[in-house]
């Protein structure tokens, strides 16, 4: 999304619409797709001419399933609160001086990558089989006493005392 900055009245941009991140910016995020990114907020200069960004992106991240590798929905939500003084120096390639545009797909990646889940499972795994032949799915359980051990702790729990 191309921010013209000469356009941004004093009272501020207000954003408010959707959205689309090329397929570029998360082909190595482990992501399948990002729909429905609806971007809200408003864009304005402070007193002392620093780009201020008061954002909420709102969207839907296509997954895998850690378990079954489906594909599995995932809503999120960011806020982007950011203040940035030197937009040369901060935007390097993203800010073109000559026509005084920002880019800001950038910053909204930044942001919207901290809210990738590392695994994500649906919610019901009871229909899921889990285990077969020759393996079982490891799951926490509480830790089961070896029955030679357990006069040990015993002692343990009296010494606790």
């Amino acid at each position: 999304m191309i921010i013209e900055l000469n356009k941004i009245p004093n009272t501020g941009l207000v954003v408010d619409k959707n959205i689309y991140l090329e397929k570029e910016f998360y082909k190595n995020a482990n992501i399948l797709e990002i729909n429905k990114l609806h971007l809200s907020g408003i864009i304005n200069f402070d007193y002392e001419n620093n780009l201020l960004l008061n954002l909420e992106v709102n969207g839907v991240f296509l997954l895998e399933d850690a378990l079954t590798l489906d594909p599995i929905e995932y809503p999120f939500s960011c806020t982007i609160d950011e203040k940035i003084e030197n937009l040369e120096d901060y935007c390097g390639n993203f800010y073109e001086k000559k026509k005084n545009t920002l880019d800001i797909n950038e910053i909204l990646w930044e942001n919207i990558v901290l809210e990738i889940p590392i695994r994500a499972t649906h919610t019901n795994l009871s229909e899921l089989n889990l285990q077969g032949t020759g393996w079982k799915m490891a799951q926490d359980e509480k830790e089961k006493i070896d029955p030679r051990l357990a006069k040990l702790t015993e002692l343990l729990d009296k010494g606790k005392e």
